[in-house]
Order: C-alpha cells, then structure tokens, then sequence
C-alpha cells in the first residue's frame, strides 16, 4: 500500500516552480494554485528624461491551474477559510422575513 496521498486538496501548501504555493479549488479536471509570497511592483514613469516613481505595491501572482492528481511535494496544510451562510440566517426563513412559507400567499391590497 502506498503511504502519499494520491490527490490535491484544498488549503494545502506545495512547492512548485522554486515557491511555495497553497492550493485553493480542487475539481475532477483542475487544481488551482496561487503563490503564497507577494511580488513587490513600482510603477515608474518618465518625463523629460527623468524616471519617478508613481507607485509602489505588493501584488499577488497569478492563479495557475495544474492537474489534481500531479506529483508534488506537499509541504505544509492550511485550513482554508470559507464564508458560509446559515439557512436560518438568510432573509425569509421561518417566516421572520418578507418572503411566505410555501403555501401562503400574500395578502394584496387592491389599488382601484
């Protein structure tokens, strides 16, 4: 029996490309991954000769989409964080908002 895992899964944390990069979406066909590190960007311009810089920011690298059943070295996990809403707190359930149960109706008032 083999001891590695045979597949990608979110919230991991692999080592492609000479980085470190966290998986974020798994599927049947792809995995997506995105550098974990920022890369540092200026914005330069120049005028009459004389280069300024504009602005300077940290931005992340670009998703890159790799099979989910690559050979990869796995080198740490990280719980991935997902926003997720109750039933009970959306607007309408159990009567508590303006959208009726099934079966109700709303009462219309008539405006001739």
């Amino acid at each position: 029996m083999n001891d590695c895992l045979s597949r990608l899964q979110p919230g991991h944390i692999v080592f492609h490309a000479g980085e470190k990069w966290r998986v974020t979406m798994v599927n049947d066909c792809r995995a997506q991954i995105v550098p974990i590190e920022k890369r540092h960007t200026e914005v330069t311009q120049i005028i009459d000769g004389k280069e300024t810089v504009v602005a300077k920011f940290n931005k992340t690298g670009a998703a890159v989409n790799i099979s989910p059943n690559s050979f990869i070295d796995i080198v740490g996990y990280e719980k991935p964080t997902t926003i997720t809403a109750v039933q009970s707190d959306l607007p309408g359930h159990h009567n508590g908002g303006s959208v009726p149960e099934r079966g109700e109706r709303r009462s219309k008032k008539s405006s001739r």
